[in-house]
């Protein structure tokens, strides 16, 4: 039943959700095998009007995902989830200093600060996950004053929350904080495509030469580099639009091709060679898209990285 629940939350099914809690009302706060709540698998797949109902029927938005420290709230605008993150505001949910600072709320960010610039205690309960070297994971949310406010920095800069951003940047964040990925806020701002907010941080003496721990980007190439790791391919596109430049961006030792072929990430493999991204290039290791790809075998996303591109290839060695 658990299974059956949440496969209509992600769906949006609220009829159906609607008849389950009737007879079950437990199911509101079920937890998934895979640590999440039913409000969170709403706000990961940006279901507003299953929100609701879930709040409705005595949802708990404090439920904390197994794995990190995000809230429906904080991880609504983490994967961009806005309607998501609206809905659970609507609902009553009062934002944290992070929180706020996704949502663009410049108000609300304030009144975090006392007269004299002071951050109030517990101002933030939810941040980044980030991570040591030795794999460990950080406190979270940080424990000094100025990684709480760098870390609300680094998800108004996300967000493309321009004067969250400025808002911010007046209290003497650390600029060179890493949050998720090990990037930072320069690096999530150019993710976001955010001119203003780069701008912004630049202005502020933000260092455009840092590499996130990751990808092993600079933040200019960071944006579509990590969007084609993890597959996301509307925000290759975004970012193509903005500057086409980008398409065969050699940083860190390899393009977003390499990244996106190496990851299994067919879709955003497409959307770059469609684009124009040179397959022939070679990474700092010599190795070309289609190499990186077969280097996988058990994968199966590298699998059909292989078909697709060694497909290209065939009618043109036939022509």
């Amino acid at each position: 039943l658990v299974e059956e629940f949440f496969g209509a939350v992600n769906r949006g099914d609220e009829a159906a959700l609607g008849r389950m809690l009737a007879t079950e009302p437990s199911l509101v706060n079920a937890r998934h095998p895979d640590g999440t709540t039913p409000l969170l698998a709403a706000a990961d797949h940006n279901k507003p009007g299953v929100i609701a109902l879930l709040l409705d029927r005595g949802g708990d938005p404090g439920s904390i995902y197994e794995h990190s420290a995000h809230t429906p709230l904080s991880w609504a605008l983490t994967v961009g989830s806005f309607d998501a993150a609206h809905a659970l505001v609507r609902g009553g949910v009062e934002p944290d200093l992070f929180c706020a600072a996704g949502l663009g709320d410049v108000p609300a960010i304030e009144s975090f600060f006392d007269a004299d610039g002071r951050l109030d205690d517990g101002a933030s309960t939810t941040g980044s996950s980030r991570y040591a070297p030795d794999g460990s994971r950080l406190p979270c949310p940080p424990t000094s004053p100025r990684e709480i406010v760098a870390d609300a920095l680094y998800m108004a800069s996300r967000t493309g929350r321009e004067e969250a951003v400025r808002a911010l940047l007046a209290h003497g964040p650390d600029l060179s904080f890493r949050a998720f990925a090990g990037g930072t806020a320069l690096h999530w701002a150019y993710f976001a495509g955010s001119r203003g907010a780069v701008e912004a941080l630049l202005r502020a003496g933000a260092d455009p030469t840092l590499r996130d721990d990751h990808v092993g980007c600079t933040p200019r190439a960071f944006g579509i580099c990590w969007a084609a790791h993890v597959g996301w391919v509307t925000k290759v596109r975004q970012r193509l639009a903005d500057d086409p430049t980008l398409v065969d961006v050699m940083d860190g030792g390899h393009t977003p091709l390499h990244l996106a072929a190496k990851a299994g990430q067919l879709g955003v493999v497409k959307a770059l060679v469609e684009a124009g991204a040179n397959v022939a290039l070679r990474d700092g290791e010599g190795k070309t898209a289609l190499d990186l790809a077969r280097a996988r075998p058990d994968h199966a996303g590298c699998i059909k990285v292989v078909e697709w591109l060694t497909s290209r290839e065939e009618p043109r060695a036939q022509a």
